[in-house]
Parts: structure tokens; C-alpha cells; sequence
């Protein structure tokens, strides 16, 4: 099974450009994606 991870630190941003890349990557490598993962993380701290 192969995950594709995508992250971005704040809800303003996209993950489109990675999900885009991942899926360039992928289908060079004749790989199929079964699950992705989406995350939006805050940078700041406490």
C-alpha cells in the first residue's frame, strides 16, 4: 500500500502543487497512490 502525505502550515495554503507533484512522481515510477494523507499544520508556537 502506498501513502502520499501533503502538508501545508496554514489553512491559506494548498496542497494542490504537492498533490500535483506526487502524481508526476508516481506515474514516472509507475507507482499507484491508494491513500493520501492531508494535513494543515500551524507553525506558530506557545
Amino acid at each position: 500500500m502506498i501513502y502520499a502525505y501533503l502538508r501545508v502550515s496554514s489553512d491559506k495554503q494548498s496542497v494542490e502543487n504537492q498533490r500535483y507533484e506526487i502524481l508526476k512522481y508516481a506515474d514516472a515510477k509507475k507507482l499507484s497512490i491508494d491513500t493520501w494523507i492531508e494535513e494543515t499544520v500551524s507553525g506558530t508556537k506557545k
